[in-house]
């Protein structure tokens, strides 16, 4: 019996590179050449670069960081909606974030998300013990620990990728509670190869950060308010991830009324900005794109729509993103999960069913870049510039 050819390495590592990360966790056990090639992190770059061009499979997901931890499909079709099978996947929790490595219960302290970038999720505890965690392959790093600051302060957090060095950066802005003025926060960096904190030069005068961030076009992106006279004024604040400078990126749009500028919410849609307007207690949803990245004159309304279909809620309402099918993704209360479709005027709810009473969501891709990618083992140490 004759033996069938072997395809060369590099054709092989392009068929599979096309492939969702599930599948490719499975194919590791094929055979040694293979889980070599899949676990090799230049193979995992491959994959992220395919599955941001690759239109028949969306790899984006929203991770519900609860207990039981769950991920579910941001760009659900009807079809998905009315399956929980196919919506949702259960996940769990790596055992670096664990108190032990077979305990059920995560390290000591509240929780907060520093958003995602290239499947990479950013966990902090406390304001203090920091992880890099890639939920898709259950694997996370913790860093170098965060100095004490304020705990009644207030605190955001973002990670990033700077190309030019190949390298992610953990970013913390905070402000303390009897902070008087905004030049008072301070805005501390880490880069992984290096695993030290660094303080730098703060935000723009007059500049509060208001709500999650966003990475995208190698930067971080926040929606912040500046006083003006008598004034609030609203705009997308940049932060350049290898010049480690902020600035002003553009104003919201001239068309979202003043009086619903505190209901704004800054998400994603494909490689754009997007921006709400109407989350809370408006009767209107609104979505504008950023069509042409740092131009005031390229915001375009995608949506404009009565809520008068979408389920009430008790204290918050927050729009995650905007996906290629025209739905928008809805945090209810920490407690549902809303896919609402504008056009058709309708919405589907998925409630989880969690020991917490609630869940944390984050918009991350599934890939299988690992935490450990760029780390090098250094000392804590901090440094002021």
């Amino acid at each position: 019996m004759k033996t069938l050819p072997q395809l060369p390495e590099e054709i092989i590592a392009n068929i599979l590179s096309r492939l969702p990360v599930k599948h490719l966790i499975q194919l590791k056990c094929v055979s040694k050449p293979w889980l070599s090639l899949i676990s090799d992190p230049q193979f995992s770059k491959l994959h992220l670069a395919q599955s941001k061009k690759n239109s028949n499979f969306s790899s984006q997901r929203v991770l519900l960081v609860t207990q039981p931890l769950e991920s579910a499909a941001c760009e659900a079709s009807d079809e998905d909606l009315d399956d929980q099978s196919r919506l949702i996947f259960p996940l769990e929790f790596p055992a670096a974030m664990k108190k032990t490595p077979d305990s059920d219960e995560l390290v000591d302290g509240w929780l907060d998300i520093g958003g995602s970038c290239n499947g990479l999720i950013c966990a902090v505890f406390e304001h203090e013990r920091v992880f890099l965690w890639n939920p898709s392959i259950r694997e996370a790093l913790e860093l170098a620990k965060l100095r004490p600051f304020d705990p009644k302060g207030t605190f955001s957090y973002g990670l990033g990728y700077n190309f030019p060095t190949d390298d992610y950066k953990v970013v913390r802005v905070a402000r303390p509670s009897n902070a008087v003025a905004s030049n008072e926060t301070e805005v501390e960096v880490l880069e992984v190869k290096t695993n030290i904190w660094r303080r730098i030069q703060g935000l723009q005068s007059g500049i509060e950060i208001e709500g999650e961030c966003i990475f995208l076009n190698g930067a971080l992106h926040w929606l912040a308010s500046r006083e003006t006279g008598q004034r609030k004024i609203y705009v997308i604040v940049a932060f350049h991830m290898e010049e480690e400078k902020s600035y002003e990126l553009v104003p919201i749009p001239d068309n979202i009324d003043e009086s619903k500028q505190s209901s704004l919410v800054l998400a994603i849609s494909g490689d754009c900005l997007c921006l709400f307007s109407g989350c809370g207690y408006e009767y209107v949803l609104e979505a504008w794109l950023l069509e042409e990245y740092g131009a005031k004159s390229s915001w375009s309304r995608l949506f404009s729509a009565y809520k008068e279909t979408l389920p009430g809620f008790k204290y918050w309402e927050t729009a995650l993103c905007y996906t290629k099918t025209g739905k928008v993704v809805i945090n209810y209360d920490g407690r549902d999960l809303v896919w609402y479709d504008p056009k058709k005027n309708t919405s589907k709810t998925f409630t989880p069913s969690n020991d917490w009473d609630w869940f944390q969501p984050v918009v991350y891709i599934e890939n299988l870049v690992s935490p450990h990618c760029c780390y090098a083992s250094n000392r804590q140490n901090y440094t002021d510039i």
